[in-house]
Protein backbone atom coordinates (compact mmCIF):
# COMPACT_ATOMS: atom_id res chain seq x y z
CA UNK A 1 0.00 0.00 0.00
CA UNK A 2 1.23 3.13 -0.98
CA UNK A 3 0.21 6.33 0.76
CA UNK A 4 0.91 9.99 0.02
CA UNK A 5 0.77 11.96 3.47
CA UNK A 6 0.56 15.77 3.20
CA UNK A 7 1.32 17.35 6.55
CA UNK A 8 3.97 19.96 8.00
CA UNK A 9 3.95 18.53 11.58
CA UNK A 10 6.43 16.36 11.95
CA UNK A 11 4.84 15.21 15.47
CA UNK A 12 1.80 14.85 13.92
CA UNK A 13 2.89 13.18 10.83
CA UNK A 14 5.24 10.73 13.12
CA UNK A 15 1.68 9.86 15.17
CA UNK A 16 -0.68 9.45 12.03
CA UNK A 17 2.35 7.10 10.74
CA UNK A 18 2.26 4.88 14.20
CA UNK A 19 -1.23 4.85 14.27
CA UNK A 20 -1.69 3.67 10.50
CA UNK A 21 1.43 0.96 10.47
CA UNK A 22 -0.91 -0.93 13.86
CA UNK A 23 -3.11 -1.77 11.25
CA UNK A 24 -0.85 -1.77 8.04
CA UNK A 25 3.11 -2.18 8.80
CA UNK A 26 4.07 -2.65 5.19
CA UNK A 27 3.02 0.89 4.15
CA UNK A 28 5.14 2.61 1.94
CA UNK A 29 4.89 6.72 2.74
CA UNK A 30 5.34 10.00 0.27
CA UNK A 31 5.69 12.49 2.86
CA UNK A 32 5.23 16.23 1.62
CA UNK A 33 5.86 19.06 3.55
CA UNK A 34 5.78 22.49 0.63
CA UNK A 35 4.02 23.29 -1.79
CA UNK A 36 6.82 22.25 -4.58
CA UNK A 37 6.81 19.05 -3.67
CA UNK A 38 3.40 18.21 -4.03
CA UNK A 39 3.50 19.83 -7.01
CA UNK A 40 6.11 17.70 -8.17
CA UNK A 41 4.31 14.41 -7.09
CA UNK A 42 1.33 14.62 -8.38
CA UNK A 43 2.79 14.94 -11.87
CA UNK A 44 3.18 11.21 -11.52
CA UNK A 45 0.68 10.19 -8.41
CA UNK A 46 1.77 6.55 -7.94
CA UNK A 47 0.20 6.02 -4.64
CA UNK A 48 -3.07 4.47 -3.46
CA UNK A 49 -4.75 7.33 -1.30
CA UNK A 50 -3.62 11.07 0.06
CA UNK A 51 -3.80 11.57 4.11
CA UNK A 52 -3.36 15.38 4.40
CA UNK A 53 -4.16 17.54 7.20
CA UNK A 54 -6.73 20.60 7.10
CA UNK A 55 -4.51 23.31 8.29
CA UNK A 56 -1.02 23.56 6.56
CA UNK A 57 1.47 26.74 6.33
CA UNK A 58 1.47 26.69 2.56
CA UNK A 59 -2.30 25.76 1.61
CA UNK A 60 -5.57 23.89 2.97
CA UNK A 61 -7.03 20.57 2.77
CA UNK A 62 -9.53 21.86 0.70
CA UNK A 63 -6.90 23.32 -2.15
CA UNK A 64 -5.40 19.80 -1.90
CA UNK A 65 -8.36 18.37 -2.18
CA UNK A 66 -9.35 20.57 -5.37
CA UNK A 67 -5.86 19.73 -6.92
CA UNK A 68 -6.22 16.11 -6.58
CA UNK A 69 -9.47 15.62 -7.64
CA UNK A 70 -8.17 17.71 -10.66
CA UNK A 71 -5.14 15.50 -11.38
CA UNK A 72 -6.68 12.13 -10.56
CA UNK A 73 -10.47 12.58 -9.81
CA UNK A 74 -10.75 8.42 -8.81
CA UNK A 75 -7.91 8.91 -6.07
CA UNK A 76 -9.35 8.63 -2.31
CA UNK A 77 -9.04 11.89 -0.17
CA UNK A 78 -9.02 12.07 3.53
CA UNK A 79 -8.92 14.69 5.37
CA UNK A 80 -7.22 15.21 9.38
CA UNK A 81 -7.82 17.83 11.65
CA UNK A 82 -7.64 19.52 14.82
CA UNK A 83 -10.42 21.61 14.20
CA UNK A 84 -13.89 20.08 14.25
CA UNK A 85 -15.42 22.75 12.11
CA UNK A 86 -18.88 21.41 10.39
CA UNK A 87 -18.60 23.90 7.45
CA UNK A 88 -15.34 22.04 6.54
CA UNK A 89 -16.25 18.98 7.00
CA UNK A 90 -19.36 19.77 4.88
CA UNK A 91 -17.71 21.53 2.35
CA UNK A 92 -14.61 19.16 1.92
CA UNK A 93 -17.30 16.33 1.39
CA UNK A 94 -19.53 17.93 -1.13
CA UNK A 95 -16.24 18.11 -2.88
CA UNK A 96 -16.16 14.59 -3.12
CA UNK A 97 -13.51 14.44 -0.20
CA UNK A 98 -14.11 10.19 0.94
CA UNK A 99 -14.02 10.58 5.22
CA UNK A 100 -12.67 13.31 7.50
CA UNK A 101 -10.86 12.63 10.77
CA UNK A 102 -10.49 14.60 14.17
CA UNK A 103 -6.60 14.74 15.01
CA UNK A 104 -8.33 14.14 18.65
CA UNK A 105 -9.88 10.44 17.65
CA UNK A 106 -6.78 9.28 15.57
CA UNK A 107 -7.81 5.72 16.26
CA UNK A 108 -10.92 6.23 13.86
CA UNK A 109 -8.58 7.06 10.83
CA UNK A 110 -7.47 3.09 9.97
CA UNK A 111 -11.33 2.42 10.51
CA UNK A 112 -12.74 5.11 8.46
CA UNK A 113 -10.12 4.00 5.04
CA UNK A 114 -11.17 0.46 6.06
CA UNK A 115 -14.83 1.51 5.24
CA UNK A 116 -14.39 3.62 2.86
CA UNK A 117 -12.48 1.06 0.54
CA UNK A 118 -15.59 -1.38 1.66
CA UNK A 119 -18.08 1.14 0.11
CA UNK A 120 -15.86 1.60 -2.32
CA UNK A 121 -15.80 -2.20 -3.12
CA UNK A 122 -19.44 -2.74 -2.38
CA UNK A 123 -20.04 0.16 -4.95
CA UNK A 124 -18.33 -0.96 -7.51
CA UNK A 125 -19.84 -4.68 -7.21
CA UNK A 126 -23.52 -3.60 -6.93
CA UNK A 127 -22.24 -1.81 -10.64
CA UNK A 128 -21.08 -4.59 -12.21
CA UNK A 129 -24.43 -6.61 -11.37
CA UNK A 130 -26.67 -4.20 -12.53
CA UNK A 131 -24.98 -4.29 -15.93
CA UNK A 132 -25.19 -7.92 -15.69
CA UNK A 133 -28.47 -7.95 -14.83
CA UNK A 134 -29.02 -5.41 -17.68
CA UNK A 135 -27.14 -7.56 -20.14
CA UNK A 136 -29.11 -10.87 -19.01
CA UNK A 137 -32.04 -9.27 -19.62
CA UNK A 138 -31.16 -7.82 -22.85
CA UNK A 139 -29.16 -11.19 -24.30
CA UNK A 140 -32.85 -12.72 -23.25
CA UNK A 141 -34.85 -10.11 -24.96
CA UNK A 142 -32.47 -11.26 -27.87
CA UNK A 143 -33.33 -14.62 -27.57
CA UNK A 144 -37.48 -13.85 -27.70
CA UNK A 145 -36.75 -12.06 -30.74
CA UNK A 146 -34.21 -14.76 -32.44
CA UNK A 147 -36.86 -17.44 -31.56
CA UNK A 148 -39.40 -15.69 -33.13
CA UNK A 149 -37.19 -14.47 -36.27
CA UNK A 150 -36.40 -18.16 -36.49
CA UNK A 151 -39.95 -19.49 -36.48
CA UNK A 152 -40.88 -16.93 -39.32
CA UNK A 153 -37.29 -17.55 -41.31
CA UNK A 154 -38.03 -21.58 -41.01
CA UNK A 155 -41.51 -21.07 -42.81
CA UNK A 156 -39.76 -19.48 -45.80
CA UNK A 157 -37.00 -22.16 -46.27
CA UNK A 158 -39.87 -24.68 -46.17
CA UNK A 159 -41.99 -23.13 -49.00
CA UNK A 160 -37.98 -22.38 -51.16
CA UNK A 161 -36.85 -25.88 -50.26
CA UNK A 162 -40.08 -27.74 -51.16
CA UNK A 163 -40.34 -25.53 -54.09
CA UNK A 164 -36.50 -26.37 -55.51
CA UNK A 165 -37.15 -30.12 -54.77
CA UNK A 166 -39.97 -30.00 -56.62
CA UNK A 167 -38.17 -28.24 -59.07
CA UNK A 168 -35.42 -30.74 -59.04
CA UNK A 169 -37.82 -33.49 -59.79
CA UNK A 170 -39.70 -32.02 -62.50
CA UNK A 171 -36.78 -30.75 -64.26
CA UNK A 172 -34.33 -34.05 -64.36
CA UNK A 173 -34.42 -34.11 -67.83
CA UNK A 174 -33.05 -30.43 -67.99
CA UNK A 175 -29.40 -30.66 -66.77
CA UNK A 176 -28.88 -27.17 -66.23
CA UNK A 177 -32.15 -25.87 -64.38
CA UNK A 178 -32.30 -28.98 -62.65
CA UNK A 179 -28.45 -27.81 -61.29
CA UNK A 180 -29.75 -24.30 -60.77
CA UNK A 181 -32.61 -25.73 -58.52
CA UNK A 182 -30.00 -27.82 -56.30
CA UNK A 183 -27.95 -24.64 -55.99
CA UNK A 184 -31.53 -23.06 -54.80
CA UNK A 185 -32.01 -26.15 -51.97
CA UNK A 186 -28.39 -25.90 -51.14
CA UNK A 187 -28.37 -22.21 -50.13
CA UNK A 188 -31.53 -22.86 -48.51
CA UNK A 189 -30.37 -25.73 -46.12
CA UNK A 190 -27.79 -23.43 -45.66
CA UNK A 191 -30.16 -20.75 -44.00
CA UNK A 192 -31.45 -23.80 -42.06
CA UNK A 193 -28.69 -24.66 -40.07
CA UNK A 194 -28.23 -20.91 -39.66
CA UNK A 195 -31.64 -20.77 -37.82
CA UNK A 196 -30.34 -23.33 -35.83
CA UNK A 197 -27.29 -21.79 -34.60
CA UNK A 198 -29.70 -19.00 -33.53
CA UNK A 199 -31.78 -21.49 -31.62
CA UNK A 200 -28.88 -22.77 -29.76
CA UNK A 201 -28.24 -18.93 -29.11
CA UNK A 202 -32.16 -18.80 -27.57
CA UNK A 203 -31.88 -22.29 -25.72
CA UNK A 204 -34.28 -23.59 -28.38
CA UNK A 205 -32.42 -26.69 -28.78
CA UNK A 206 -32.21 -29.88 -27.47
CA UNK A 207 -29.12 -31.72 -25.47
CA UNK A 208 -27.93 -35.23 -25.39
CA UNK A 209 -26.04 -35.24 -22.38
CA UNK A 210 -23.65 -37.84 -21.13
CA UNK A 211 -20.77 -38.41 -18.88
CA UNK A 212 -17.70 -36.85 -20.01
CA UNK A 213 -13.95 -36.36 -19.42
CA UNK A 214 -13.00 -33.17 -20.38
CA UNK A 215 -9.38 -33.84 -21.41
CA UNK A 216 -10.04 -36.55 -24.00
CA UNK A 217 -12.91 -34.47 -25.29
CA UNK A 218 -10.55 -31.96 -26.27
CA UNK A 219 -7.58 -33.48 -27.14
CA UNK A 220 -9.75 -35.21 -29.58
CA UNK A 221 -10.94 -32.18 -31.09
CA UNK A 222 -7.96 -30.81 -31.30
CA UNK A 223 -6.70 -33.66 -33.33
CA UNK A 224 -8.96 -31.93 -36.38
CA UNK A 225 -8.90 -28.48 -35.67
CA UNK A 226 -5.07 -28.37 -36.10
CA UNK A 227 -5.24 -28.99 -39.74
CA UNK A 228 -7.90 -26.55 -39.76
CA UNK A 229 -5.83 -23.80 -37.28
CA UNK A 230 -2.89 -24.04 -40.45
CA UNK A 231 0.56 -24.01 -39.73
CA UNK A 232 0.89 -20.61 -38.12
CA UNK A 233 -0.75 -21.62 -35.11
CA UNK A 234 1.05 -23.10 -32.33
CA UNK A 235 -1.26 -25.28 -30.29
CA UNK A 236 -0.40 -25.52 -26.51
CA UNK A 237 -2.62 -27.99 -24.60
CA UNK A 238 -2.35 -28.47 -20.84
CA UNK A 239 -4.55 -30.73 -18.98
CA UNK A 240 -5.38 -30.99 -15.78
CA UNK A 241 -5.41 -34.62 -14.55
CA UNK A 242 -7.34 -34.46 -12.15
CA UNK A 243 -10.69 -32.94 -13.00
CA UNK A 244 -13.89 -34.54 -12.88
CA UNK A 245 -16.02 -35.62 -15.37
CA UNK A 246 -18.97 -33.61 -16.63
CA UNK A 247 -22.35 -34.09 -17.54
CA UNK A 248 -23.11 -32.66 -20.98
CA UNK A 249 -23.60 -32.86 -24.73
CA UNK A 250 -20.29 -34.13 -26.63
CA UNK A 251 -21.61 -32.63 -29.98
CA UNK A 252 -22.70 -29.48 -28.31
CA UNK A 253 -19.28 -28.76 -26.74
CA UNK A 254 -17.27 -29.88 -29.64
CA UNK A 255 -18.70 -27.13 -31.45
CA UNK A 256 -18.33 -24.80 -28.68
CA UNK A 257 -14.43 -25.84 -28.93
CA UNK A 258 -14.61 -25.02 -32.49
CA UNK A 259 -16.06 -21.50 -32.47
CA UNK A 260 -13.63 -20.26 -29.93
CA UNK A 261 -10.54 -21.61 -31.69
CA UNK A 262 -11.41 -20.74 -34.95
CA UNK A 263 -12.29 -16.78 -33.38
CA UNK A 264 -8.50 -17.14 -31.86
CA UNK A 265 -7.27 -17.90 -35.49
CA UNK A 266 -9.17 -15.36 -37.19
CA UNK A 267 -7.59 -13.47 -34.33
CA UNK A 268 -4.02 -14.38 -35.02
CA UNK A 269 -3.66 -13.35 -38.48
CA UNK A 270 0.23 -13.91 -38.87
CA UNK A 271 0.39 -16.40 -36.97
CA UNK A 272 0.31 -16.70 -32.61
CA UNK A 273 -0.29 -19.43 -29.56
CA UNK A 274 -3.16 -21.00 -28.74
CA UNK A 275 -3.14 -21.80 -25.71
CA UNK A 276 -5.76 -24.53 -24.06
CA UNK A 277 -6.03 -25.42 -20.69
CA UNK A 278 -8.25 -27.45 -17.79
CA UNK A 279 -8.17 -27.15 -14.04
CA UNK A 280 -11.03 -27.35 -11.43
CA UNK A 281 -12.26 -25.00 -8.54
CA UNK A 282 -14.50 -24.38 -6.42
CA UNK A 283 -17.73 -21.49 -7.21
CA UNK A 284 -17.98 -19.37 -3.71
CA UNK A 285 -21.70 -18.50 -2.75
CA UNK A 286 -22.06 -14.35 -3.89
CA UNK A 287 -19.55 -15.17 -7.04
CA UNK A 288 -22.14 -15.92 -9.78
CA UNK A 289 -22.52 -13.79 -12.85
CA UNK A 290 -26.22 -12.59 -13.02
CA UNK A 291 -26.01 -12.92 -16.65
CA UNK A 292 -25.61 -17.06 -16.29
CA UNK A 293 -28.00 -19.28 -13.88
CA UNK A 294 -25.09 -20.83 -11.86
CA UNK A 295 -25.10 -22.97 -8.19
CA UNK A 296 -22.05 -22.59 -5.80
CA UNK A 297 -19.99 -25.66 -5.80
CA UNK A 298 -17.82 -27.85 -7.73
CA UNK A 299 -16.30 -26.57 -11.22
CA UNK A 300 -14.11 -27.11 -14.12
CA UNK A 301 -12.49 -24.57 -16.36
CA UNK A 302 -11.64 -25.05 -19.72
CA UNK A 303 -8.80 -21.46 -20.65
CA UNK A 304 -8.45 -20.81 -23.82
CA UNK A 305 -6.04 -17.97 -24.72
CA UNK A 306 -4.91 -16.44 -27.83
CA UNK A 307 -1.92 -14.11 -28.16
CA UNK A 308 -4.09 -12.38 -31.43
CA UNK A 309 -4.89 -8.86 -31.56
CA UNK A 310 -7.16 -8.32 -28.55
CA UNK A 311 -10.66 -6.74 -28.16
CA UNK A 312 -11.79 -2.94 -26.53
CA UNK A 313 -13.76 -2.41 -23.87
CA UNK A 314 -17.02 -1.97 -26.09
CA UNK A 315 -16.56 -5.57 -28.41
CA UNK A 316 -16.54 -6.91 -25.27
CA UNK A 317 -19.60 -5.73 -24.16
CA UNK A 318 -21.65 -6.95 -27.08
CA UNK A 319 -19.28 -10.04 -27.64
CA UNK A 320 -22.56 -12.86 -27.59
CA UNK A 321 -24.66 -10.98 -29.08
CA UNK A 322 -25.88 -12.36 -32.39
CA UNK A 323 -25.12 -10.76 -35.70
CA UNK A 324 -22.40 -8.57 -34.15
CA UNK A 325 -18.98 -9.25 -35.58
CA UNK A 326 -15.82 -7.45 -36.07
CA UNK A 327 -14.49 -9.58 -38.99
CA UNK A 328 -15.34 -7.87 -42.45
CA UNK A 329 -18.31 -8.81 -44.69
CA UNK A 330 -18.58 -12.14 -46.23
CA UNK A 331 -15.81 -13.36 -43.12
CA UNK A 332 -18.28 -14.52 -40.46
CA UNK A 333 -22.13 -14.33 -39.89
CA UNK A 334 -21.55 -13.24 -36.39
CA UNK A 335 -23.15 -16.31 -34.73
CA UNK A 336 -19.89 -18.34 -33.51
CA UNK A 337 -19.70 -16.61 -29.87
CA UNK A 338 -23.88 -15.90 -29.51
CA UNK A 339 -23.70 -20.40 -30.20
CA UNK A 340 -21.06 -20.52 -27.49
CA UNK A 341 -23.16 -18.33 -25.41
CA UNK A 342 -26.19 -20.94 -25.59
CA UNK A 343 -24.64 -23.66 -25.16
CA UNK A 344 -22.74 -22.58 -22.25
CA UNK A 345 -26.07 -21.47 -20.66
CA UNK A 346 -28.48 -24.34 -21.43
CA UNK A 347 -25.01 -26.69 -19.77
CA UNK A 348 -26.11 -24.42 -16.34
CA UNK A 349 -22.17 -23.05 -16.31
CA UNK A 350 -21.35 -19.66 -16.93
CA UNK A 351 -18.28 -17.61 -19.18
CA UNK A 352 -15.74 -14.82 -18.48
CA UNK A 353 -13.57 -13.22 -20.94
CA UNK A 354 -10.40 -11.05 -20.74
CA UNK A 355 -9.10 -8.86 -23.36
CA UNK A 356 -7.09 -5.92 -23.60
CA UNK A 357 -6.40 -4.21 -27.20
CA UNK A 358 -2.84 -6.02 -28.66
CA UNK A 359 -3.03 -8.71 -25.66
CA UNK A 360 -4.84 -11.08 -26.88
CA UNK A 361 -7.98 -13.09 -25.35
CA UNK A 362 -8.84 -15.16 -22.56
CA UNK A 363 -12.06 -17.26 -22.46
CA UNK A 364 -12.46 -19.36 -19.67
CA UNK A 365 -15.49 -21.27 -20.11
CA UNK A 366 -16.98 -22.81 -16.83
CA UNK A 367 -19.29 -26.13 -16.20
CA UNK A 368 -20.27 -27.91 -12.88
CA UNK A 369 -19.53 -31.41 -12.16
CA UNK A 370 -21.42 -34.38 -13.44
CA UNK A 371 -22.03 -35.09 -9.81
CA UNK A 372 -24.09 -31.18 -9.15
CA UNK A 373 -26.03 -31.88 -12.51
CA UNK A 374 -29.00 -34.20 -12.16
CA UNK A 375 -30.25 -35.60 -15.43
CA UNK A 376 -33.91 -34.15 -15.58
CA UNK A 377 -32.77 -30.98 -15.02
CA UNK A 378 -31.39 -31.17 -18.50
CA UNK A 379 -33.51 -30.93 -21.42
CA UNK A 380 -33.10 -34.01 -22.61
CA UNK A 381 -33.41 -35.31 -26.27
CA UNK A 382 -31.68 -35.16 -29.41
CA UNK A 383 -30.10 -31.96 -30.84
CA UNK A 384 -32.93 -31.39 -33.66
CA UNK A 385 -31.91 -31.50 -36.93
CA UNK A 386 -33.28 -31.73 -40.42
CA UNK A 387 -34.57 -35.35 -40.68
CA UNK A 388 -33.19 -37.98 -43.37
CA UNK A 389 -35.45 -39.69 -45.41
CA UNK A 390 -35.88 -43.42 -43.70
CA UNK A 391 -36.94 -46.41 -45.80
CA UNK A 392 -40.30 -47.22 -44.94
CA UNK A 393 -43.31 -49.25 -46.10
CA UNK A 394 -45.38 -47.27 -48.29
CA UNK A 395 -48.69 -47.08 -47.86
CA UNK A 396 -51.02 -47.21 -51.06
CA UNK A 397 -51.87 -43.53 -51.36
CA UNK A 398 -55.54 -43.65 -51.84
CA UNK A 399 -56.38 -41.85 -48.18
CA UNK A 400 -57.81 -38.95 -47.29
CA UNK A 401 -55.50 -36.02 -45.84
CA UNK A 402 -56.36 -32.66 -44.04
CA UNK A 403 -53.95 -30.48 -44.65
CA UNK A 404 -54.06 -27.20 -42.41
CA UNK A 405 -51.56 -24.59 -43.19
CA UNK A 406 -51.69 -20.80 -43.28
CA UNK A 407 -48.48 -20.18 -45.31
CA UNK A 408 -49.74 -20.36 -48.95
CA UNK A 409 -45.83 -21.62 -50.37
CA UNK A 410 -45.66 -24.38 -47.63
CA UNK A 411 -49.39 -25.55 -47.65
CA UNK A 412 -49.17 -25.60 -52.08
CA UNK A 413 -45.68 -27.79 -51.77
CA UNK A 414 -47.19 -29.85 -49.45
CA UNK A 415 -50.07 -30.09 -51.57
CA UNK A 416 -48.50 -30.95 -54.58
CA UNK A 417 -45.99 -33.76 -53.43
CA UNK A 418 -48.73 -35.46 -51.74
CA UNK A 419 -50.87 -35.49 -55.12
CA UNK A 420 -48.46 -36.78 -57.10
CA UNK A 421 -48.31 -39.96 -54.73
CA UNK A 422 -51.93 -40.34 -54.96
CA UNK A 423 -53.56 -39.17 -52.10
CA UNK A 424 -56.99 -37.04 -51.66
CA UNK A 425 -56.40 -33.49 -50.00
CA UNK A 426 -58.69 -31.37 -48.31
CA UNK A 427 -57.03 -27.94 -47.92
CA UNK A 428 -57.41 -25.51 -45.04
CA UNK A 429 -56.05 -22.17 -44.70
CA UNK A 430 -56.82 -21.48 -40.56
CA UNK A 431 -57.51 -23.21 -37.47
CA UNK A 432 -61.55 -22.81 -38.01
CA UNK A 433 -61.48 -23.77 -41.36
CA UNK A 434 -59.51 -26.67 -40.48
CA UNK A 435 -61.89 -27.92 -37.66
CA UNK A 436 -64.70 -27.43 -40.00
CA UNK A 437 -63.68 -29.39 -42.95
CA UNK A 438 -62.84 -32.35 -40.22
CA UNK A 439 -66.46 -32.32 -38.94
CA UNK A 440 -67.80 -32.37 -42.64
CA UNK A 441 -65.73 -35.27 -43.67
CA UNK A 442 -64.12 -37.24 -40.05
CA UNK A 443 -64.87 -40.07 -41.93
CA UNK A 444 -63.07 -40.40 -44.54
CA UNK A 445 -60.10 -38.29 -43.51
CA UNK A 446 -56.64 -40.86 -42.65
CA UNK A 447 -54.72 -38.31 -41.82
CA UNK A 448 -54.30 -34.64 -40.39
CA UNK A 449 -51.70 -32.31 -41.09
CA UNK A 450 -51.69 -28.77 -39.38
CA UNK A 451 -49.07 -25.85 -38.57
CA UNK A 452 -48.90 -25.20 -35.00
CA UNK A 453 -49.26 -21.22 -35.40
CA UNK A 454 -52.29 -20.26 -37.32
CA UNK A 455 -54.83 -17.47 -37.53
CA UNK A 456 -57.96 -18.04 -35.81
CA UNK A 457 -57.66 -20.95 -33.79
CA UNK A 458 -54.39 -22.02 -32.53
CA UNK A 459 -52.94 -25.35 -33.03
CA UNK A 460 -52.76 -26.62 -29.53
CA UNK A 461 -56.50 -25.44 -29.26
CA UNK A 462 -57.25 -27.03 -32.92
CA UNK A 463 -55.73 -30.31 -31.86
CA UNK A 464 -57.84 -30.60 -28.60
CA UNK A 465 -60.68 -29.64 -30.71
CA UNK A 466 -59.93 -33.09 -32.99
CA UNK A 467 -59.27 -35.02 -30.03
CA UNK A 468 -62.67 -34.52 -28.58
CA UNK A 469 -64.65 -35.45 -31.60
CA UNK A 470 -61.75 -38.06 -32.71
CA UNK A 471 -59.75 -39.39 -30.13
CA UNK A 472 -57.29 -41.73 -31.80
CA UNK A 473 -57.28 -39.74 -34.87
CA UNK A 474 -53.72 -39.61 -36.55
CA UNK A 475 -51.83 -36.58 -36.79
CA UNK A 476 -48.37 -34.56 -38.04
CA UNK A 477 -48.01 -31.12 -36.57
CA UNK A 478 -45.47 -28.74 -37.72
CA UNK A 479 -43.62 -25.98 -36.70
CA UNK A 480 -40.84 -23.67 -37.65
CA UNK A 481 -40.19 -23.66 -33.85
CA UNK A 482 -38.29 -26.57 -32.42
CA UNK A 483 -40.22 -29.36 -30.56
CA UNK A 484 -38.80 -28.59 -27.10
CA UNK A 485 -39.79 -25.17 -27.06
CA UNK A 486 -43.36 -25.99 -27.80
CA UNK A 487 -43.48 -28.46 -25.28
CA UNK A 488 -42.08 -25.57 -22.69
CA UNK A 489 -45.35 -23.91 -23.66
CA UNK A 490 -47.48 -26.64 -23.86
CA UNK A 491 -48.56 -26.40 -27.25
CA UNK A 492 -47.88 -30.14 -28.17
CA UNK A 493 -50.35 -33.18 -28.13
CA UNK A 494 -48.57 -35.94 -26.48
CA UNK A 495 -50.49 -38.34 -29.38
CA UNK A 496 -49.20 -36.31 -32.41
CA UNK A 497 -46.10 -36.88 -34.59
CA UNK A 498 -43.84 -33.85 -35.06
CA UNK A 499 -42.29 -32.56 -38.41
CA UNK A 500 -39.74 -29.59 -37.47
CA UNK A 501 -40.02 -26.80 -40.63
CA UNK A 502 -37.90 -26.80 -42.97
CA UNK A 503 -38.15 -30.44 -44.21
CA UNK A 504 -37.51 -32.49 -46.67
CA UNK A 505 -40.16 -33.71 -49.01
CA UNK A 506 -38.79 -37.04 -48.64
CA UNK A 507 -38.92 -36.81 -44.83
CA UNK A 508 -42.74 -35.37 -44.88
CA UNK A 509 -43.81 -38.56 -47.48
CA UNK A 510 -41.81 -41.08 -44.90
CA UNK A 511 -43.68 -39.35 -42.22
CA UNK A 512 -46.86 -39.90 -43.87
CA UNK A 513 -46.35 -43.36 -45.15
CA UNK A 514 -45.40 -44.51 -41.91
CA UNK A 515 -48.27 -42.74 -39.74
CA UNK A 516 -50.40 -44.44 -42.63
CA UNK A 517 -49.71 -47.63 -42.78
CA UNK A 518 -51.35 -48.94 -39.89
CA UNK A 519 -54.37 -47.12 -40.39
CA UNK A 520 -55.11 -49.58 -44.07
Amino acid sequence: MKVLLIDDNPFDRQLIKHKMEQVWPDIQWREVTNQQAFLDIMKQPDFDFVLTDYQIKWTNGIEVLKFVAKCRPELPVFMITDTGSEEVAVEAMKLGLSDYVLKTHLSRLPLAIKEFFKRQQLQTEHELLQKQVQQAQKMESLGLLVSGLAHDFNNLLAGMMGYAQQGMKHASDQPELADSFRHIFTRAEQGARMTRQLLTFARGSRLEPIRIQLNDLIAQTLGFLSTLLGPTIKIEFVPDPDIADVYADPTQLEQMLMNLCINARDAMPHGGTLMIQTHSFQLQQGKQDARFTTQPGPYVQITITDTGEGMSPETLSRLFEPFFTTKGVGQGTGLGLAVVYGIIQQHHGFIEVTSQPGEGTCFALCLPVAEQIAREDMMLGEIEVPEKAMPVAKSSGKATILVVEDDPDVQQVICDVLREDGYTLLVASDGEEGLQLFQEHSATICLIIADIMMPKMQGKEFQQQIRRRQPEAKMLVMSGYQQIQLQQKDLLDPHSDFLQKPFDLDVLLDKVHSLLDGHQ
